[in-house]
């Protein structure tokens, strides 16, 4: 292997411990969000160039010394950036136990979220976002009344969990469930500090958990995409354990032949921009960039050229791949700042947008010191921004349209509804 590949490895493993030491002292959501990146930027194309998949489309396009140049240094500078910035916040020591005093709000906002979550699909298209933002305002209720001293409410936080998981085996889509579930982890450490090893036993289980998941989950969604009229809960559970159980090649038949460092490996679609830009396409030297940063700001009523979330349109460009209409796949970031701004470039970008996370999340913080009912409407606003695929205009619009909302929200609360948030 190359010097970088071997600093990439030592730079992941590093993330790796600081987001396992912060569990159960901080709220590690930018910790997790690098742990994601290098893991699908660095682990993945590792594990592709020692071993390749042969597919004919998820390969690594350039060697592994050119890739492994640009994208551990661009995370270097990523990882480092943030890790100064927020040095000094990184452990909690407000009082959680104080949310158990706002129990009764955390309850409406938990019926707000179903509320939306079962009729916000009604709503006009301009309106989908919105709805989307405050259906996950069941999640924030859940976790406000884990705190709850009443049993009974504290019981749906474990309902809501139960309940992502039967949706997500219902739609065939487990990403959320995941998230939400690591999100969920994060507080319940906070409440119960578990000692490093319980941690670090937990993460492993969660680990296989997710590996035998993502095993299972392409089979389970071929059967239930040709109209399979069984089951689906004994489906996935039949699978799951035939997952865990027996070689991973036995159930890949029903996977197209897409083995599982493929849905971890991100570095295929990077190493497909290395390749394309500038040998086919020049650099754009900021252009989605500053769409990003409009789509962000303004509403699609007031720019309508908006750029749309999905991912297909940047990935042909970037790529120079064909995708189809139907498919959504995110160039990430990393792969942009290239795409944008060639390597040098690319990687002073990502210490730009390193400075610009831990800026709000110090933002985030000084609220919470305020406000602690702010920490449950966290994982909400870091959702799309933890996504190592994701590329900046849906990154950035989530994170900016959902702080509006949350503290549009709060406002109203305050303001209309009377809610006391100093008891």
């Amino acid at each position: 292997m190359e010097i970088w590949s071997y600093i990439g490895i030592a730079s992941v493993l590093l993330v790796a411990y600081k987001f396992l030491k912060r569990l159960g002292k901080g709220l590690p959501v930018l910790e997790l969000m690098l742990l994601i990146a290098g893991l699908q930027w660095i682990i993945g194309p590792l594990i592709e160039y020692a071993s390749p998949s042969l597919h004919y489309k998820y390969f690594m396009y350039v060697t592994q010394a050119e890739y492994m140049s640009f994208v551990v240094p661009a995370y270097l500078v990523f990882t480092v950036v943030i890790m100064l910035v927020i040095k000094k916040r990184v452990e909690l020591p407000f009082k959680l136990d104080q949310l158990k005093a706002y129990s009764d709000y955390g309850l409406k906002i938990f019926l707000i979220g179903l509320f939306f979550d079962l009729f916000g699909g009604a709503l006009p298209g301009a309106l989908g976002f919105f709805a989307f933002i405050l259906s996950n305002f069941k999640f924030v209720g859940a976790i406000i009344l884990y705190y709850s001293e009443s049993k009974k409410l504290k019981t749906l936080f474990y309902l809501v969990i139960l309940y992502l998981l039967l949706t997500s085996i219902l739609k065939g889509l487990f990403h959320d469930f995941i998230l939400w579930s690591t999100f969920f982890y994060m507080f319940w450490s906070l409440k119960y500090k578990p000692s490093f090893s319980r941690i670090l036993l937990t993460i492993i289980a969660g680990g296989v958990f997710v590996i035998t998941l993502q095993t299972a989950k392409f089979a389970y969604r071929a059967q239930i995409t040709d109209n399979y009229s069984g089951n689906k809960l004994a489906l996935f559970m039949n699978l799951m354990a035939s997952s865990f159980l027996v070689d991973e090649t036995e159930v890949a038949e029903l996977d197209d032949g897409v083995d599982s460092n493929v849905r971890l490996n991100q570095g295929w679609i990077i190493s497909a921009v290395l390749d394309h830009i500038p040998n086919n396409q020049e650099h754009l030297n900021g252009t989605t960039i500053k769409d990003a940063i409009f789509s962000a700001i303004l509403p699609r009523l007031l720019n309508p050229n908006k750029t749309k979330a999905g991912g297909r349109e940047n990935f042909r460009r970037f790529t120079g791949l064909d995708i189809s209409s139907g498919t959504s796949m995110g160039i990430s970031i990393i792969g942009e700042a290239y795409g944008n701004f060639a390597a040098f470039g690319g990687i002073l970008f990502m210490g730009f947008w390193g400075l610009f996370l831990g800026k709000v999340w110090l933002f985030l913080y000084a609220k919470i010191k305020q406000n602690i009912i702010f920490i449950a409407f966290i994982p909400l606003i870091f959702l799309q921004v933890i996504k190592a695929e994701t590329e900046l205009v849906v990154v950035l619009n989530h994170l900016v349209k959902s702080m509006i909302v949350v503290f549009l929200f709060i406002w109203f609360a305050k303001k209309h509804l009377m809610w006391n948030f100093n008891k």
